[in-house]
């Protein structure tokens, strides 16, 4: 019998779980199963499946218990922002909606008209996006306000099914920090903006990334057994810093995948006007301090083009995207990759033209310069934010750290060890999952302090190192290209 912890990684695409042991004072991980995330759309408006991806978490709980695992504990990370609504008698009101849905109203700048920029930010200094919890919110009081009169609760993605497994309602702080009605300095819910906007008594409490919240329920699942259920860091971006090993002070910390989520790690959220003129997120991690980052498209553009290319999204189609764009000639053209035309276009390949356009006034020819494009678009990025983080936080960065499955994109890694002139190290790919892991170790007593964590995984995993090859000639293309 194997004594095993299981994360949940649920990602706009998919799920993974991955049970977690301890061996020869290791973090041995073994994959248990994967699962889609299929969006259903429905007039027009795009729900998360929740009921489909509950009972495949159940499914994996079953499939670990079936391949010989004694579960000790449980614990689920997802995307941000995004929740689903309980009525007084603690059914489930709707299919929670997909945050994309939210670049197509207004609603977020109706609320800036309403209060003012500068007063949301003074009261939770967080990144400005149209998706954010709170936009969410006003948007069901405009468009469905009767959801909202019989909602007793509101539970976001993770906390849901620790619902459903458990019965206990919670939230942990790592995921409160996305919403934009948690007040980073008070670090609890922020009464003006509950009262200005209007927002029914539904938040549910904030408890600590990395508290035991309940044990599954008798019956739910197939073998009876006592498994905890954990909160860990319940934001998929904070379990991904979770499993970051380099120093915290003067690295450059990126979770690579759908988003490239770069920023650094500060004690406490700096007063700052910069933060909110430079839209730079401030959300929370395991061990109590905040991620000052900003959220840039990342491999959504490639999964886009695969979408407009017809093509299987498989590791042999990325791989032959790749070779594609290597092949390409450099610096063909420019984009600004966090356009909001890119976040949900019909056509990706078409998208990315227009905005190299509008950019650079540079035509794109081929879909081989379309994917070097996009990665170096990716890249000029990054660097961007290093430069504003390094004038705003006052860090000299040494370092860029990397974590996620977009860390299997070797060009795209050189690419930004190139725009920015820094080592790029990357690992673990499955750093979400990681995170999620020792956030589960740490709530049971097994790993007592965030050093531990920090030694067990620099034991546990190998790392692959990118040096700059020509950060100059990065530096003058960006130059010339955004002239």
């Amino acid at each position: 019998m194997k004594y095993v912890n299981l994360a949940v990684d649920l990602g706009a695409s998919g799920g993974k779980v991955f049970a977690g042991t301890l061996q020869n004072d290791k973090l041995v991980l073994q994959e248990v199963n994967r699962f889609p995330n299929n969006v259903v759309e429905i007039n027009g408006v795009s729900f998360w499946d929740i009921l489909y991806l509950y009972n495949n978490i159940l499914n994996s709980v079953n499939i670990a218990q079936n391949n010989g695992f004694e579960v000790l504990s449980l614990g689920i990370d997802s995307w941000g922002v995004d929740f689903g609504l309980l009525n007084k008698n603690r059914f489930l009101i709707n299919n929670p909606i997909h945050y994309r849905n939210m670049f197509k109203t207004n609603i977020m700048q109706e609320a800036i008209e309403k209060v003012g920029k500068q007063w949301i930010y003074e009261h939770s200094p967080t990144q400005f996006q149209p998706f954010n919890t709170l936009y969410q919110i006003l948007a069901y009081k405009k468009y469905a306000p009767d959801f909202l009169e019989i909602s007793k609760d509101l539970l976001t993605i993770p906390s849901l099914f620790n619902y459903f497994l458990t019965g206990e309602k919670a939230i942990d702080f790592t995921m409160a920090t996305t919403t934009q009605i948690y007040n980073h300095r008070k670090r609890s819910w922020d009464e003006e903006i509950i009262k200005r906007f209007e927002i029914p008594d539904i938040l549910p409490k904030i408890l600590p990334a990395g508290t035991k919240i309940g044990k599954i329920k008798k019956g739910i699942i197939n073998k009876n057994s006592e498994i905890e259920v954990v909160l860990p860091a319940s934001h998929d971006t904070g379990s991904a810093f979770a499993a970051i090993s380099s120093d915290p002070k003067d690295t450059l910390f990126i979770s690579l995948g759908t988003w490239c989520l770069t920023g650094a790690i500060v004690d406490e959220v700096p007063i700052s006007k910069e933060l909110m003129e430079n839209n730079l997120a401030a959300e929370g991690c395991l061990d109590g301090s905040y991620r000052i980052l900003a959220n840039i498209t990342g491999m959504w553009l490639i999964q886009g083009i695969i979408q407009s290319l017809n093509l299987p999204d498989n590791n042999e189609t990325y791989d032959k995207i790749t070779k594609m764009a290597k092949e390409a000639k450099p610096f063909t053209s420019y984009i600004n990759v966090d356009d909001a035309s890119l976040q949900n276009p019909d056509d990706m390949i078409k998208a990315i033209k227009e905005q190299s356009i509008k950019d650079s006034k540079l035509e794109l020819k081929d879909t081989s310069e379309v994917i070097r494009t996009a990665l170096e678009g990716i890249a000029f990025r990054v660097n961007e934010t290093k430069e504003k983080l390094e004038k705003i936080l006052k860090i000299n960065f040494k370092r860029v750290h990397a974590v996620g499955g977009g860390t299997r994109n070797k060009l795209l890694c050189q690419f930004i060890s190139d725009a920015t002139g820094l080592e790029v190290i990357t690992g673990p790919v499955e750093g979400t999952a990681v995170g999620n892991l020792v956030s589960q170790l740490y709530a049971l007593g097994t790993l007592k302090s965030f050093e531990e964590i920090r030694d067990l995984i620099k034991r546990s995993f190998q790392f692959q190192t990118y040096e700059p090859e020509n950060p100059k000639l990065w530096k003058e293309a960006f130059r010339k290209l955004k002239m």
